[in-house]
Protein backbone atom coordinates (compact mmCIF):
# COMPACT_ATOMS: atom_id res chain seq x y z
CA UNK A 1 0.00 0.00 0.00
CA UNK A 2 1.24 3.42 -0.91
CA UNK A 3 1.24 5.78 2.08
CA UNK A 4 -0.32 8.47 -0.11
CA UNK A 5 -3.64 6.74 -0.77
CA UNK A 6 -6.54 5.20 1.05
CA UNK A 7 -5.96 1.53 1.76
CA UNK A 8 -6.74 -0.56 -1.34
CA UNK A 9 -8.77 -3.65 -0.55
CA UNK A 10 -10.77 -6.18 -2.52
CA UNK A 11 -14.41 -5.33 -2.14
CA UNK A 12 -17.46 -6.60 -3.97
CA UNK A 13 -19.87 -3.82 -4.77
CA UNK A 14 -20.62 -1.80 -1.69
CA UNK A 15 -19.66 -4.56 0.73
CA UNK A 16 -16.76 -3.59 2.93
CA UNK A 17 -14.12 -6.10 4.05
CA UNK A 18 -14.15 -7.36 7.59
CA UNK A 19 -10.80 -7.77 9.32
CA UNK A 20 -10.88 -9.24 12.80
CA UNK A 21 -10.37 -6.63 15.47
CA UNK A 22 -7.95 -8.99 17.15
CA UNK A 23 -5.48 -8.27 14.34
CA UNK A 24 -5.22 -4.71 15.57
CA UNK A 25 -4.59 -5.95 19.08
CA UNK A 26 -1.88 -8.39 18.02
CA UNK A 27 -0.17 -5.86 15.79
CA UNK A 28 -0.81 -2.93 18.01
CA UNK A 29 1.10 -3.40 21.23
CA UNK A 30 3.57 -0.68 22.14
CA UNK A 31 6.37 -2.62 23.73
CA UNK A 32 7.52 -2.15 27.28
CA UNK A 33 9.91 -1.85 29.09
CA UNK A 34 11.19 1.50 28.01
CA UNK A 35 13.77 1.97 25.30
CA UNK A 36 16.29 4.74 25.77
CA UNK A 37 15.79 7.73 23.50
CA UNK A 38 17.05 11.28 23.24
CA UNK A 39 15.83 14.53 21.77
CA UNK A 40 12.32 16.01 21.91
CA UNK A 41 9.53 13.89 23.35
CA UNK A 42 7.08 12.26 20.95
CA UNK A 43 4.16 14.58 20.25
CA UNK A 44 0.96 12.51 20.49
CA UNK A 45 -1.94 14.22 18.71
CA UNK A 46 -5.60 13.30 18.37
CA UNK A 47 -7.11 14.73 15.21
CA UNK A 48 -10.44 14.92 13.38
CA UNK A 49 -11.56 16.95 10.34
CA UNK A 50 -14.86 17.87 12.03
CA UNK A 51 -15.56 19.83 15.18
CA UNK A 52 -17.89 18.96 18.07
CA UNK A 53 -20.91 20.18 16.09
CA UNK A 54 -20.05 18.04 13.05
CA UNK A 55 -18.88 20.96 10.90
CA UNK A 56 -15.73 20.77 8.77
CA UNK A 57 -12.91 22.50 10.62
CA UNK A 58 -11.19 25.57 9.23
CA UNK A 59 -8.12 24.68 7.20
CA UNK A 60 -9.59 21.44 5.78
CA UNK A 61 -10.37 21.26 2.09
CA UNK A 62 -12.83 18.99 0.26
CA UNK A 63 -10.98 17.58 -2.75
CA UNK A 64 -13.90 15.65 -4.27
CA UNK A 65 -17.47 14.56 -3.68
CA UNK A 66 -18.78 10.98 -3.93
CA UNK A 67 -22.32 9.67 -3.60
CA UNK A 68 -24.27 6.44 -3.01
CA UNK A 69 -21.84 5.49 -0.25
CA UNK A 70 -22.12 2.52 2.06
CA UNK A 71 -20.55 3.09 5.48
CA UNK A 72 -19.74 0.74 8.35
CA UNK A 73 -18.96 1.42 11.98
CA UNK A 74 -15.35 0.88 13.01
CA UNK A 75 -12.29 2.22 11.20
CA UNK A 76 -9.36 -0.12 10.62
CA UNK A 77 -7.06 2.90 10.60
CA UNK A 78 -8.18 4.67 13.76
CA UNK A 79 -10.64 2.36 15.50
CA UNK A 80 -12.73 5.29 16.63
CA UNK A 81 -14.24 6.46 13.33
CA UNK A 82 -16.04 4.70 10.43
CA UNK A 83 -15.21 3.67 6.87
CA UNK A 84 -17.08 3.99 3.58
CA UNK A 85 -17.08 2.70 0.02
CA UNK A 86 -18.69 4.23 -3.06
CA UNK A 87 -19.11 3.27 -6.72
CA UNK A 88 -16.59 6.01 -7.58
CA UNK A 89 -13.95 4.65 -5.20
CA UNK A 90 -14.35 1.08 -6.45
CA UNK A 91 -12.15 -1.31 -4.48
CA UNK A 92 -10.60 1.53 -2.47
CA UNK A 93 -12.13 1.79 0.98
CA UNK A 94 -12.26 5.34 2.34
CA UNK A 95 -10.95 4.96 5.87
CA UNK A 96 -11.31 6.72 8.27
CA UNK A 97 -14.54 8.69 7.83
CA UNK A 98 -16.43 10.94 10.23
CA UNK A 99 -20.16 11.72 10.23
CA UNK A 100 -21.02 15.39 9.83
CA UNK A 101 -23.88 17.58 11.01
CA UNK A 102 -25.66 16.89 7.70
CA UNK A 103 -27.63 13.64 7.80
CA UNK A 104 -25.85 10.73 6.08
CA UNK A 105 -22.92 12.92 5.02
CA UNK A 106 -19.36 11.87 5.89
CA UNK A 107 -15.90 13.29 5.37
CA UNK A 108 -13.00 10.86 4.88
CA UNK A 109 -9.35 11.72 5.38
CA UNK A 110 -6.52 9.61 3.93
CA UNK A 111 -3.58 10.99 5.92
CA UNK A 112 -3.66 12.79 9.26
CA UNK A 113 -0.88 15.22 8.33
CA UNK A 114 -2.73 16.54 5.25
CA UNK A 115 -5.95 18.49 5.69
CA UNK A 116 -7.71 17.10 2.62
CA UNK A 117 -10.97 15.16 2.75
CA UNK A 118 -13.39 13.34 0.47
CA UNK A 119 -17.04 14.16 1.09
CA UNK A 120 -19.30 11.10 0.89
CA UNK A 121 -23.09 11.11 0.74
CA UNK A 122 -24.20 7.75 2.13
CA UNK A 123 -27.23 5.95 0.77
CA UNK A 124 -28.30 5.10 4.32
CA UNK A 125 -27.17 5.09 7.95
CA UNK A 126 -24.02 3.36 9.21
CA UNK A 127 -24.51 -0.41 9.33
CA UNK A 128 -22.44 -3.45 10.27
CA UNK A 129 -18.72 -3.48 10.92
CA UNK A 130 -16.79 -4.35 14.08
CA UNK A 131 -17.86 -1.15 15.83
CA UNK A 132 -15.74 1.66 17.16
CA UNK A 133 -13.03 0.67 19.60
CA UNK A 134 -9.95 1.97 21.34
CA UNK A 135 -6.94 2.01 18.98
CA UNK A 136 -3.65 0.40 20.01
CA UNK A 137 -1.48 1.86 17.25
CA UNK A 138 -1.38 5.40 15.88
CA UNK A 139 -3.00 6.12 12.55
CA UNK A 140 0.19 7.75 11.30
CA UNK A 141 3.64 8.85 12.43
CA UNK A 142 6.44 11.22 11.48
CA UNK A 143 9.87 9.70 12.01
CA UNK A 144 11.90 12.69 10.90
CA UNK A 145 11.44 15.68 8.63
CA UNK A 146 9.83 14.54 5.40
CA UNK A 147 9.34 10.92 6.48
CA UNK A 148 5.71 10.06 7.22
CA UNK A 149 4.34 6.60 7.96
CA UNK A 150 0.79 5.31 7.56
CA UNK A 151 -0.66 2.34 9.45
CA UNK A 152 -1.27 -0.87 7.47
CA UNK A 153 -3.54 -2.97 9.72
CA UNK A 154 -4.17 -5.60 7.03
CA UNK A 155 -0.55 -6.55 6.36
CA UNK A 156 0.50 -10.16 6.93
CA UNK A 157 4.17 -9.57 6.15
CA UNK A 158 6.62 -10.38 8.92
CA UNK A 159 10.36 -9.88 9.36
CA UNK A 160 12.34 -11.71 12.04
CA UNK A 161 9.04 -12.67 13.61
CA UNK A 162 7.74 -9.09 13.77
CA UNK A 163 4.72 -7.79 11.80
CA UNK A 164 4.90 -4.95 9.33
CA UNK A 165 3.02 -2.07 10.95
CA UNK A 166 3.59 1.04 8.83
CA UNK A 167 4.45 1.95 5.27
CA UNK A 168 6.54 5.11 5.11
CA UNK A 169 7.68 7.54 2.47
CA UNK A 170 11.17 7.21 0.94
CA UNK A 171 10.75 3.41 0.60
CA UNK A 172 10.88 2.84 4.34
CA UNK A 173 8.77 0.49 6.46
CA UNK A 174 8.32 -0.01 10.19
CA UNK A 175 8.16 -3.48 11.70
CA UNK A 176 6.78 -3.88 15.21
CA UNK A 177 6.57 -3.42 17.98
CA UNK A 178 6.96 0.26 18.77
CA UNK A 179 8.98 1.00 21.89
CA UNK A 180 8.16 3.55 24.51
CA UNK A 181 10.68 5.16 26.83
CA UNK A 182 8.36 7.33 28.86
CA UNK A 183 7.62 10.31 26.64
CA UNK A 184 9.91 9.03 23.87
CA UNK A 185 8.78 6.48 21.28
CA UNK A 186 11.06 4.70 18.85
CA UNK A 187 10.36 2.56 15.79
CA UNK A 188 12.50 -0.03 14.02
CA UNK A 189 12.82 1.33 10.49
CA UNK A 190 13.82 -0.75 7.46
CA UNK A 191 14.72 0.20 3.93
CA UNK A 192 12.55 -1.70 1.44
CA UNK A 193 13.95 -3.02 -1.84
CA UNK A 194 17.39 -3.76 -0.41
CA UNK A 195 19.59 -6.41 -2.02
CA UNK A 196 19.23 -8.77 0.89
CA UNK A 197 17.55 -12.13 1.32
CA UNK A 198 14.53 -10.51 2.96
CA UNK A 199 14.46 -7.49 0.69
CA UNK A 200 14.90 -5.21 3.71
CA UNK A 201 17.85 -3.55 5.38
CA UNK A 202 17.62 -2.25 8.93
CA UNK A 203 18.04 1.48 9.45
CA UNK A 204 17.95 0.99 13.20
CA UNK A 205 15.66 2.29 15.91
CA UNK A 206 14.62 5.84 15.12
CA UNK A 207 12.70 8.33 17.28
CA UNK A 208 9.04 8.94 16.54
CA UNK A 209 8.62 12.71 16.43
CA UNK A 210 4.82 12.83 15.99
CA UNK A 211 2.13 10.15 16.43
CA UNK A 212 -1.41 10.84 15.20
CA UNK A 213 -4.55 9.14 16.48
CA UNK A 214 -8.03 9.68 15.07
CA UNK A 215 -10.62 11.26 17.34
CA UNK A 216 -13.97 9.67 18.03
CA UNK A 217 -16.96 11.25 16.27
CA UNK A 218 -18.81 13.82 18.32
CA UNK A 219 -22.05 12.45 19.78
CA UNK A 220 -25.21 13.76 18.12
CA UNK A 221 -26.77 16.66 20.00
CA UNK A 222 -29.62 15.79 22.34
CA UNK A 223 -32.98 17.00 21.08
CA UNK A 224 -34.20 20.15 22.84
CA UNK A 225 -37.31 19.67 24.95
CA UNK A 226 -40.46 20.95 23.31
CA UNK A 227 -41.68 24.20 24.84
CA UNK A 228 -44.98 24.01 26.68
CA UNK A 229 -47.82 25.55 24.70
CA UNK A 230 -50.06 25.97 27.76
CA UNK A 231 -49.37 28.29 30.70
CA UNK A 232 -48.84 26.71 34.08
CA UNK A 233 -52.09 27.06 36.01
CA UNK A 234 -52.28 27.22 39.80
CA UNK A 235 -55.62 25.93 41.08
CA UNK A 236 -57.44 28.34 43.34
CA UNK A 237 -60.32 27.82 45.71
CA UNK A 238 -63.44 29.86 45.17
CA UNK A 239 -64.74 31.75 48.22
CA UNK A 240 -68.02 29.92 47.80
CA UNK A 241 -66.30 26.54 48.11
CA UNK A 242 -65.80 25.03 51.54
CA UNK A 243 -62.40 23.80 52.56
CA UNK A 244 -64.02 21.44 55.01
CA UNK A 245 -64.19 17.97 53.51
CA UNK A 246 -67.38 17.28 55.49
CA UNK A 247 -70.42 18.48 53.70
CA UNK A 248 -72.82 20.72 55.65
CA UNK A 249 -76.55 19.90 55.26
Amino acid sequence: MDAGTFRNVKAAGATLPTLPVVALLVFGAIALPAHAASGPATSVRTVSPVDASGQLKAGYRVTRHESHGSCQSGSFMTGRADRCSTPESGAVVLDPCWPTATAEMFVCEAKPWRHQVVQVHAAGPVHGGPGRHRPTLPWGMRIRTGVHCLLDPGSVRRLNGHPLLFHCSHHLDVFGPLRSGGAHWTAHVYRAGARTRSGYRSRGWQPVRVAWYGAAPAPPPSPSPLPSLLPTLTPTVSPSESTNPTATP
